[in-house]
């Protein structure tokens, strides 16, 4: 029997993170996609949240189907077999909803997810190239810094359950929705605490008013004292949340933060999207992007409510 959705709740405000009830995991047949598919599964479960699984093949040319008539169904009928035999290989044959797209791959994922009003969409890490070690595929990286959801990649074997969540921090953001994600996943997964870091640089021209050991101080200082308000309020919005273990370090963001999580030996990362500071760029940010490709570990994009929004209605204008 399908994982059913559980009923419609009240959505957050705006300023919180918006429940996941519906999540889409892309895969393509191959072992490369085994961690996003079974952890996909995994967070279904915990999360109460249906679960549908898709995947995207080539479309038969028009030419091609009237010189072999009938080619393009035989064609969808082999991929949607091979399909629900990965589904049955990875035990989620009946317990999620399969698709079979014709398309762009990293098209089709976005289109299927708007259409199903997906809440979280789970990419493996690896594309089908042999790529290295820390790099994503062609069409996951597409996907990731263009799907209007949050989005979890995955590592491409799995791992287990989640045990162990970490929470990148920027110092900037008073609305800190990926700490407040990342609480709201460990209360559900029964985690006792969470680590959240800041890292955190000298500007340049500090030499102008103070040293650089005066400057870094007093930049831990401050950083210390955001973090603990940040904490504050995003414990306020939830029900019995993990306790928050702070962390500021000094350092680029770019180094510190896979740093971080290899030493914390993290099963997730959950990090913002975008620099809210600068509300036109509705796509990943360099930073982000950056931290997504380079961290050993999965990665949880977090968007906001708003952001999904207004990207959905983008995409929807250009998709359909």
């Amino acid at each position: 029997m399908l994982h059913k959705r559980p009923p419609r709740e009240t959505f957050m405000p705006d300023s919180h993170i918006k429940p996941i009830r519906r999540i889409l995991v892309g895969t393509g047949l191959t072992g490369e996609s085994v961690g996003a598919v079974l952890l996909a599964r995994w967070l279904s479960e915990q999360l109460v949240a249906e679960l549908h699984a898709v995947h995207v093949i080539s479309p038969i040319s028009p030419a091609a189907e009237q010189a072999i008539p009938g080619l393009a169904a035989k064609h969808v009928a082999q991929a949607e077999e091979e399909l629900e035999k990965f589904a049955s290989s990875q035990d989620i044959r009946g317990f999620a909803q399969l698709h079979v797209v014709k398309g762009q791959p990293d098209v089709e994922i976005i289109r299927l997810g708007i259409r199903l009003d997906t809440d979280l969409l789970v990419i493996g890490r690896y594309g089908r190239g042999g790529l290295k070690r820390g790099i994503l595929g062609a069409v996951a990286d597409r996907v990731v810094r263009k799907n209007p959801t949050s989005v979890l990649v995955v590592q491409p074997e799995f791992r287990g359950p989640i045990q162990k969540i970490g929470v990148a921090s920027a110092c900037e953001d008073n609305l800190n929705l990926e700490l407040e994600r990342g609480l709201d996943l460990g209360r559900r997964f029964g985690l006792a605490s969470i680590p959240m870091i800041q890292a955190y640089e000298v500007p340049a021209g500090y030499h102008m008013v103070s040293t650089y050991e005066q400057a870094s101080a007093k930049l831990a200082e401050v950083h210390a004292r955001i973090a603990g308000e940040q904490v504050r309020r995003a414990s306020a919005a939830l029900a019995s949340p993990p306790k928050v273990e702070i962390q500021t370090r000094l350092g680029r963001p770019i180094e510190v933060l896979p740093k971080f999580a290899e030493e914390s030996q993290l099963d997730l990362l959950v990090i913002g999207t975008h620099s809210r500071t600068h509300p036109a760029e509705l796509i990943l940010d360099n930073l982000s992007e950056s931290i997504v490709k380079r961290a050993n570990v999965n990665i949880w994009a977090e968007k906001s409510t708003m952001e999904t929004q207004t990207l959905r209605g983008i995409f929807r204008s250009l998709l359909d």
